[in-house]
This record gives C-alpha cells, structure tokens and sequence, in this order.
C-alpha cells in the first residue's frame, strides 16, 4: 500500500528526518497517520476498500515541501506520486497562498480538480485536507472568506471524482509564523494531533492515540 503526502510545510513528516527518535509534540498528521497505519499492517479492520489495503504492508512518505503551492502539489508532487505507483494520495494545499491574498479560489480549485482527475484515472484513492482557518487576527476578513469559498469547491471536486475530504477548517489549533516566513499560518502540535485523528477515523484505521476528543462525524465518506 503506497501512501503519499502531498502539500505544504504542514505535511512534511518529521519521524525520519533524525536518527534520534522525534518528540512527540513535533511530530506532524501525516507521521501519526503513518504510525497508526504501521501499528494496525497485517489486520483486518474493516469491508472498506481502503481500510483493507491498509492491511498490507503499508508505505508512507511525504513529498511536501515548505512553501509549495497549490500548482506545485497538483503538478510536480502529484507527478512524483503517480510515477511511484500510489494507491493512496493525501492532499493538503492552498492555506498559505490563499491567506496571504496570492490566489482566489477558482484557479487552485480548478488545479486540484484536473489533479484529482489524473489520481482517479490511474486507480488511486483521494483524500483531500481543508485548508485550516486563519484568525482574523492573522489575515484580514477577505482571505478567510477566499479560504472558505476554496474548502468549499474542495468538497465539490470530491463529490465529482468520487474522493474523500476531511475537514482541517473546524479544528481551532491555528498559530501564525513568524514575521517574514513563507508561510503564514499552520497548525499546532494540538492541531496535527486532531487532524491525524480525523485522517485515520475516515481511513477506517483502528487506532486511538490516548486524545479524548470524540470525532465521529468530523470526518465524511463521500460516494464515489
């Protein structure tokens, strides 16, 4: 089962990148999504399709970058992924570009839907990420409306290709970078941790990571 991470810094993974092993408030969603999957490999969780091929031997790796954009994750990353055989694409991308004021929705909605269309017609599943939401305190009131205007095609072009959205927009765990980062907002330790969690209940993994909040119905199967 190959999986693979598309999308910003927000889905780089962190648990290989030193030979010591990564504290736990650094790891990211797509190293806890990877550790749920290794822990359940080899048993049966469920009928889904997905779940089931979770079951073989899962490999999971990341081609996200810090400061890649949309056209960069439906064009460049999406091209790696597709040349590696993958069965499984995690799509997280447009937070930073559409919060910074850089694009409206229409064109990286539309770069995601003909990406979304190439995965589907090679066989892959697709699990598309929301964009999370920024505090008016960090971007102005116009590009979090452009933000929810783009989560909102990403639940169109899911329904249309027959993927799969998880919703990053409701979890509150935001923080701003820095003054002069490339991008301006991410989640928080806090926030990968409920992200992981949402990503694994809708994969169907049977795995629990000690957090207490309930997330039934945060996630959402859409039919193919």
């Amino acid at each position: 089962m190959r999986v693979r991470a598309l999308g910003d810094s927000a889905s780089v993974m962190r648990r290989d990148d030193r030979v010591e092993p990564v504290r736990d408030e650094v790891l990211s969603w797509v190293d806890r999504v990877a550790n749920a999957m290794d822990a359940v490999a080899g048993r049966r969780a469920s009928d889904s399709p997905i779940t089931d091929a979770l079951t073989r031997a899962p490999s999971v790796v990341s081609f996200a970058r810090e400061g890649a954009t949309v056209r960069d994750v439906t064009e460049q990353q999406v091209a790696r992924a597709l040349a590696d055989g993958v069965d499984l694409a995690l799509i997280m991308a447009g937070t930073h570009e559409l919060v910074a004021g850089r694009s409206t929705p229409e064109r990286p909605a539309d770069q995601v839907d003909g990406a979304v269309a190439r995965l589907r017609s090679a066989g892959s599943d697709v699990v598309l990420i929301s964009v999370v939401a920024a505090s008016s305190k960090i971007a102005p009131r116009r590009m979090i409306e452009r933000s929810a205007e783009f989560t909102s095609e990403l639940w169109w072009i899911a329904r249309a290709r027959g993927a799969t959205v998880v919703d990053a927009w409701s979890i509150p765990h935001v923080r701003a970078r820095p003054a002069g980062a490339v991008e301006r907002v991410t989640l928080d330790a806090v926030g990968h941790r409920l992200l992981a969690r949402r990503v694994i209940e809708t994969l169907g993994v049977p795995y629990r990571d000690g957090l207490a909040e309930a997330l039934s119905g945060a996630a959402s199967r859409l039919p193919g």
